[in-house]
């Protein structure tokens, strides 16, 4: 790039500047520029002379914690958690099943299974519960005569 000289200033001006310059000076015949701090501590020097530039975040204000107090009127206040089902019959087969293929995956010897027997018979035994938990989730079909197990009669 060639820089020219500025007849004025006797300064050289880079051509990829001349258009912020123009901006610059458009801004500056609308209205009023602000002037930013010419030092690192943020003070301006020059005209008027004004004191440290504001910061750019003000961290937020610490707030005292929430005790646990009874919820005052107009609060939410949700209900207790209802307690967990019991595990059914079928669901317990399915967990025994996993903790048995687990078993003879990881240490076959404490059921008395050769190590050569242990891995496909824990991994046959984790596919089992596996499916066996999984199979449980499909819906029943409904029953051909409406699903409440009464027979409604003739329909006409």
């Amino acid at each position: 790039m060639t820089r020219e000289s500025d007849a004025e200033g006797g300064r050289e001006l880079d051509p990829a500047s001349d258009g912020f310059d123009a901006i610059v000076s458009a801004w500056r015949r609308e209205g009023q520029v602000p002037e930013w701090p010419d030092d690192e501590d943020g003070l301006a020097d020059g005209e008027g002379g004004r004191g440290p530039a504001a910061p750019l975040f003000v961290p937020p204000t610490p707030t005292a914690p929430v005790s646990a107090q009874p919820a005052e009127e107009g609060h939410f206040v949700p209900p207790e958690p209802p307690p967990l089902p019991r595990l059914g019959p079928p669901a317990i087969v399915g967990l025994v099943l996993l903790g048995l293929g687990l078993t003879l995956v990881l240490a076959p010897g404490w059921l008395g299974v050769p190590s050569t027997y242990g891995l496909p018979l824990g991994l046959f035994g984790l596919a089992a519960g596996l499916g066996w938990l999984v199979l449980r989730l499909w819906p029943d079909p409904a029953p051909p005569d409406g699903g409440d197990g009464q027979d409604d009669g003739a329909v006409i």
